[in-house]
């Protein structure tokens, strides 16, 4: 009887190893079985897309080949015939390399002036290091007053991330504030806000952006100029007529900087 018990014993073990070894063949390649390649091109056609599952893949992607990823950015932008789609996928790829993209900065510069692509290649430009700066200060000359506005704002980001010094970025944001587009002037002062840096002269630029035309202009520099701590005092007397300003937004932005300035 304790042998019968032991040899069922010993077929059901041998089963039980069979069934293991047949469950473990459907999940693990055989030693000859052929691996396929990962598409490397594969980010172009999802970094642009709908899906954020995509997206999120071909980011991933992107970081993984770094500069491996360029040939394809090259290529796209020399073809005439890639789609729009394909074309912003190539320049959302520069923003996320960075600076390991700027081989690729010319080509980037090229789409600025196309309205379809303006913001998304000055968005990439802002992220690809002090190459980028000579193209975006280039355009600021442009007729287009959209090219203007996103480079200008593309300048004042790419301030702190190049970075780039003050004294070459500050003239170009004073110089945004009597811009004809108002677009340009509210970009203008607010990244005079953001930098405060350039002491008298934006302080200056800012109480002229006080009595603007434009209501956003208006209040952006109301609120820029609380960044400036001491160096706008000369700016009180013009905040105290902009906390009367017809436009309640304007009028509390210039009253909250008030606050700041004289409580310090």
């Amino acid at each position: 009887m304790l042998r019968v018990a032991t040899l069922v014993g010993l077929i059901a073990c041998a089963g039980g190893l069979a069934l293991y070894y047949y469950q473990r063949g459907l999940t693990t390649p055989s030693p000859n079985a052929v691996v396929q390649p990962v598409d490397e091109d594969a980010w172009i056609d999802q970094l642009y897309n709908a899906n954020p599952a995509e997206v999120d893949a071909a980011t991933r992607q992107v970081h993984e080949l770094g500069p491996r990823a360029l040939p394809l950015i090259h290529k796209t932008f020399q073809d005439p015939t890639a789609s729009t789609p394909r074309v912003k996928a190539a320049l959302k790829a520069c923003a996320i390399l960075g600076p390991v993209a700027a081989p690729a900065i010319p080509e980037v510069a090229e789409q600025l002036p196309d309205p379809t692509l303006t913001a998304e290649a000055a968005v990439a430009l802002s992220f690809m290091g002090r190459g980028a700066f000579g193209p975006l200060r280039d355009v600021l000359a442009s007729d287009d007053p959209v090219v203007r506005r996103e480079a200008l704002r593309s300048i004042g980001k790419l301030k702190d991330r190049a970075p780039l010094d003050a004294r070459a970025v500050v003239p170009l944001l004073i110089k945004g504030v009597s811009d004809s587009d108002p677009g340009v002037r509210a970009v203008a002062v607010t990244y005079l806000g953001i930098i405060h840096e350039g002491g008298a002269d934006a302080v200056d630029a800012l109480v002229a952006a006080l009595k603007d035309t434009e209501v956003d202009v208006r209040r952006s520099a109301a609120a820029a100029l609380g960044s400036f701590g001491e160096e706008a005092g000369p700016a009180i007397s013009a905040l105290k007529k902009a906390a009367g300003d017809p436009d309640p937004e304007v009028a509390r932005e210039a009253g909250v900087t008030l606050v700041k300035l004289q409580s310090k």
